[in-house]
């Protein structure tokens, strides 16, 4: 049996019940994208989430919260302990969680935290799993591996719908490696809230092309992309500068500035606001980096990260790398250009032979391309109204 990916359903009913959201972090940024775009479909959301200590501002949830615990990165035996000791704030919130229709949970471990809490409310509340990453741990073949992948194999039996990221996930992994058969909601990293549509750009290059300029926003956790940027930076030197804006993530933060360097065309402008300042970012930029290899044989291979939504929302041409989910959407929508092996070297030679008229060329598809393709309001009322029917059954 083929597990089947859902888009369209009816029109929802009134008066439906909160939805409890579980998630790893409240201020965590698709967290907070998914919870606002369900509140702007009308639906009630009931939190249950935990904190994660960062070195940026706590913003005060926009929902009603229930707070689990404060976590810390890196410091894994003190989440298991928080994890622990959330189980009698589930206990203690049975009842609240028992009114709900849904229960939405982000990842794995999440999930067997919601199980726990329906058990708890003694109601068989339907059960919505998302898992928008593959972590390389989960793809091993080790006995760590089994294990957590037997254990997500056994929420996946539990749950009443999938939700994911891109078609590679399904395709690569939870049809073949996990034996999922059930019903699946893709729902893409497209940019929400809109923004007013793009004015008319220009006819040229941010720079005139002296330098070009290339620009690599949101997480920064690909080692070989701070690598590899750094390397056609000291290379090219006037030709080109990079722009990165966001925040180093995952096992890369306690060694961003040393990978980051002093060249003077390779720069850390530090982080921004989504979306408030999307179209300042990319309105200075000729091409939106779009490589990940962080996880090359997996993650990497598979996802669609949000930057090329962002990016083509924007009219910015996209660089991406063939033979992954991510190189043929670009190719697919003739939005820019992808490289295969050697990265380095092909790099270089095609920023050595452009030419602005070509530049131009990709430019113009970009910026005449249907900007809804690149927005998500369309894909969240269509999930409000899948979860909408879940209740109704």
């Amino acid at each position: 049996m083929r597990a089947v990916i859902s888009h369209h359903f009816a029109v929802p009913a009134p008066d439906l019940k909160p939805i409890a959201f579980f998630a790893h972090e409240r201020g965590d940024a698709r967290v907070m994208k998914r919870i606002t775009a369900l509140q702007d479909q009308g639906r009630k959301v009931l939190g249950f989430t935990f904190h994660r200590e960062r070195d940026k501002a706590d913003v005060p949830p926009k929902w009603k919260n229930i707070h689990l615990g404060t976590t810390y990165n890196r410091r894994y035996f003190q989440r298991l302990w928080a994890f622990a000791k959330c189980i009698g704030v589930l206990w203690a919130n049975r009842d609240r969680l028992g009114d709900c229709s849904v229960i939405y949970v982000v990842n794995t471990d999440n999930a067997v935290l919601g199980l726990l809490g329906r058990f708890f409310s003694g109601r068989r509340i339907p059960l919505v799993l998302e898992l928008a990453d593959i972590q390389p741990v989960m793809t091993g073949g080790g006995l760590l591996s089994k294990i957590l992948r037997a254990v997500e194999r056994a929420v996946l039996q539990r749950s009443a719908l999938l939700v994911t990221t891109s078609p590679g996930f399904v395709r690569e992994y939870f049809v073949p490696v996990q034996g999922y058969t059930g019903e699946i909601f893709l729902l893409e990293n497209k940019l929400y809230p809109s923004l007013p549509a793009p004015a008319a750009p220009d006819n040229g290059p941010a720079c005139g092309g002296k330098p070009w300029v290339v620009g690599c926003f949101g997480a920064l956790r690909c080692r070989r992309s701070l690598e590899l940027m750094h390397s056609l930076a000291a290379r090219l030197g006037d030709r080109i500068r990079f722009v990165l804006r966001g925040y180093p993530a995952g096992t890369l933060a306690d060694e961003f500035d040393g990978l980051l360097g002093d060249l003077p065309n390779f720069q850390f402008g530090g982080s921004y606001f989504y979306p408030d300042e999307l179209a300042e970012l990319y309105a200075e930029i000729d091409f939106n980096w779009a490589f990940d290899m962080s996880d090359p044989d997996g993650n990497s291979a598979w996802l669609l990260p949000n930057r090329i939504y962002e990016g083509g929302f924007f009219g910015v041409p996209v660089f991406g790398a063939k033979d992954t989910e991510t190189g043929r959407w670009i190719e697919r929508q003739a939005l820019g250009w992808t490289f295969a092996e050697p990265l380095e070297e092909n790099l270089v030679a095609f920023f050595e032979a452009l030419e602005r008229p070509e530049w131009e060329s990709v430019k113009r598809r970009c910026t005449s391309h249907p900007r809804d393709g690149f927005t998500g309001e369309s894909d969240y009322a269509a999930l409000a109204e899948r979860l909408a029917r879940m209740e109704c059954a």
